[in-house]
């Protein structure tokens, strides 16, 4: 009897969830669509890099609007269980209140399991093609470039250039390689300590030149100016963007800023806070459950949706204040990363220890 009333609620909570997860996803892909409805008329983009377009940017999607899913998903399960009496028909059967818990609980764990797959590995590499053919295939920009743990690198016509870091904002990059070629040879190597951009060059510190001629090698000289036309913008697709590193990517280009002596709370920030939102499906699931436990027969459902609402958007706009001020140095990274979800679990167990003392006293 048990078992099956377990599979029951499980199925349940599992469809309501996917439909919240299927609806969130589709509300997200046709906001995107008619966000860059503009760029995509301005550069005549075809319908199929369109759609290629936004399917590499369904993961990033999904990593955001799971939690969210989660918690509506179970708070509608529970309300249309309300609607019908069922939960009070279960206990009387001598279901407790463990036992109805349990499948929500592994709702939470499947969604878990699929956020962290999502957050560590897909939506990265995902969102990196995604921007590939933003820059590419739509806006065409003539510079090529990509981003990886060990920098940033650009091709701009002939030239090839190699960054440990590019700040687009501020117009900054340091330890710079350039590989000078002509017609297939290699004719110059340019090696600067940083470079910053004054509006009309890129002005560089520590700058030598070494030419590579028929007569041989030449001693490095020194120079101040970097023979790169572009403006920051354009050199975007090489721009430090840890964001596109899978988890793994992304903690050893961590170490190797420590190894540097580099601090960067943004790099850590976002380091802890991808593992610490993988596991939000299961920390909401958690929180969720004992609000939706008492709904009336009248109104359940608008009355759980509206608290996921209200739940899902606490904790989204907590984790992400705590979020921004770890980036920004204000608070250590490790508390910002997890304090959502210390907050959400103390929330959530001391309701459950309340209705446990109302129910035996």
């Amino acid at each position: 009897m048990s078992s099956i009333i377990r599979r029951y609620i499980f199925r349940k909570a599992l469809v309501m969830t996917l439909g919240a997860l299927t609806s969130l996803v589709l509300l997200m892909v046709i906001s995107e669509l008619f966000g860059k409805l503009t760029t995509f008329t301005e550069y005549g983009t075809g319908l199929p890099v369109i759609l290629q377009y936004l399917a590499f940017s369904v993961p990033q999607m999904v990593h955001w609007v799971l939690p969210f899913s989660v918690c509506l998903g179970i708070l509608a399960a529970q309300a249309a269980f309300s609607r019908h009496s069922e939960i009070i028909a279960m206990q009387s059967c001598s279901v407790s209140l463990m036992q109805i818990y349990t499948p929500y609980l592994f709702v939470g764990i499947l969604a878990t399991i699929l956020m962290a797959s999502t957050s560590f590995y897909l939506y990265p590499m995902a969102q990196r093609q995604a921007e590939r053919i933003e820059n590419l295939s739509i806006k065409k920009t003539e510079v090529t470039g990509t981003f990886s743990m060990s920098g940033g690198r650009f091709k701009v016509g002939q030239d090839i250039y190699s960054v440990a870091r590019l700040d687009i904002a501020q117009g900054t990059m340091e330890n710079i390689t350039c590989y000078r070629f002509s017609s297939g040879r290699l004719k110059q190597v340019i090696r600067a300590k940083s470079a910053r951009w004054t509006g009309e060059i890129w002005t560089a510190q520590g700058m030598e030149v070494i030419e590579l001629g028929e007569t041989g090698i030449s001693d490095p000289r020194p120079a101040t100016v970097l023979p790169l036309g572009q403006e920051p913008e354009d050199l975007v697709m090489a721009e430090t963007n840890s964001e596109l590193l899978p988890i793994t990517e992304l903690r050893s280009y961590l170490l190797q800023l420590r190894q540097s002596g580099i601090a960067s709370p943004a790099t850590e920030t976002l380091y802890y806070s991808r593992i610490s939102f993988a596991l939000a499906p299961f920390i909401i699931t958690i929180l969720v459950i004992p609000f939706g436990m008492r709904f009336p027969r009248a109104g359940g459902i608008a009355r759980g949706i509206s608290l996921g609402l209200v739940l899902g958007l606490s904790y989204w706009f907590l984790h992400s204040g705590l979020t921004g001020l770890g980036v920004s140095g204000v608070i250590h990274p490790l508390a910002a990363s997890w304090g959502a979800n210390a907050a959400a679990l103390i929330l959530a167990f001391s309701i459950l220890l309340k209705k446990r003392r109302a129910l035996y006293g």
